[in-house]
């Protein structure tokens, strides 16, 4: 009872690790999960399942500008990005081989094309400024004729750059190469339409948009040809073995109908109080930098990396979670260790930020109250750590000299 306690009372703000589950969504995956639905069998129950399943896919398809038949339902984010990228090399390394990426993709991404790569793939890394974008013109620069596949992610989550995705997606099409993105941190926060974003795979993250977590959806347009990855022989047209998670689709189906009721004023309110949280963060603590884009448009805003000078994000993570605030240091798919992140290392950023660096991630649960709390804990929690630091005072030291 005392952690269920600390953590109702604590503050939340790692909802880019994990997102918490709108509680109409949650009643739907709980009814569904307790009662017999398979919508493959051919009895009353069967029937009535492919009743009950066909507005969710409806409202899904509509939720990402889509056609319900490109949807394929899997049993989460990585696992439709595996189905995707390999499901693809699978069916068309035959073909060519070239397959380019950028160096700050997720790490399981990166470690299914170190993957690939021993079995013939070729891979060529687009480069990155130091907020993390790429130029959709080096895509063509490193295109060549055995280029048949090009992976991208919207939005990164560890410094919350946003790629132009509708230029990356023309460049792709002129150039012929099938374009997958990784939206897992987009879906629910960036419009989407696929109808104007001219991809060929989107791999979305419902959680993200709090829907339920153990399901990932995987838009592949129509014509594309994926090898199976986990044969099937009726459940999401053969692409992914196994019966439908009808409650997980459903619970997933009412998040997103949620998030599109309240997409605007959801994208507002969470801009503003990352807005507050920044310009205040900056008046209560001297030599702190913003990792990633400025705030605005090209930033999701749901994203504040930060870096407060001569103290570790470890500790400072440690020290907040003591106090009942939780935040994140580095990526979120990553081993615990301290490394440099490698999104860090593309950016050219340096050891002793990228060691400082910490990530606050914001969703619609957040508040300005718990903003205010936290700025006045995080404050003192740097406050007391670069009293410790070494770093600090020799600092202090030199700067009193001078």
């Amino acid at each position: 009872m005392q952690n269920t306690a600390v953590i109702a009372d604590s503050i939340y703000l790692d909802h880019q690790s994990a997102a918490p589950v709108f509680t109409e969504a949650f009643e739907i995956l709980k009814q569904y999960s307790v009662e017999p639905f398979s919508p493959t069998s051919l009895h009353q129950r069967g029937i009535i399942s492919k009743k009950v399943l066909q507005p969710a896919l409806e409202m899904i398809a509509a939720f990402l500008g889509c056609e319900e038949s490109e949807l394929v339902f899997t049993g989460g984010i990585w696992e439709a990005v595996v189905l995707g990228i390999e499901g693809f090399w699978r069916k068309n390394a035959f073909k060519n081989k070239h397959i380019l990426t950028t160096p700050i993709e997720q790490k399981p991404l990166l470690l299914l094309l170190e993957r690939l790569k021993r079995e013939g793939a070729l891979v060529s890394y687009l480069p990155v400024d130091k907020e993390g974008f790429i130029d959709p013109l080096s895509i063509e620069q490193l295109a060549t004729d055995q280029t048949v596949l090009c992976c991208v992610q919207w939005v990164n989550p560890e410094i919350g750059t946003v790629q132009n995705l509708e230029a990356i997606a023309h460049v792709c099409l002129n150039k012929g190469i099938t374009l997958f993105c990784d939206g897992a941190y987009a879906g629910g926060w960036i419009p989407i339409d696929l109808k104007r974003h001219p991809v060929s795979f989107l791999a979305i993250n419902p959680n993200q948009f709090n829907g339920p977590k153990g399901i990932g959806i995987l838009y592949v347009k129509k014509g594309i040809k994926i090898e199976p990855i986990i044969p099937g022989l009726s459940g999401d047209f053969g692409f992914w073995g196994g019966t439908e998670n009808i409650a997980a689709v459903l619970a997933t189906a009412k998040a997103a109908e949620i998030t599109s009721q309240i997409f605007k004023e959801k994208v507002e309110k969470i801009g503003e109080l990352q807005k507050y949280l920044w310009n205040n963060l900056q008046s209560y603590i001297p030599l702190i930098a913003l990792n990633g884009p400025k705030l605005g448009p090209n930033r999701s805003v749901q994203n504040l990396n930060i870096s407060p000078e001569y103290i570790g994000g470890e500790s400072q993570v440690l020290s907040c979670g003591l106090k009942g605030v939780m935040i994140s240091s580095g990526p979120s798919c990553v081993e615990r260790n301290l490394r440099i992140s490698h999104v860090f290392k593309a950016l050219g950023l340096g050891y002793n930020r990228a060691m400082s660096s910490i990530r606050i991630s914001l969703g619609t649960t957040t508040t300005k109250e718990e903003i205010e709390r936290f700025i006045e804990i995080y404050s003192e929690v740097v406050s007391k750590l670069r009293e410790m630091s070494i770093g600090w005072k020799k600092f202090l030291s030199t700067k009193k000299d001078q």
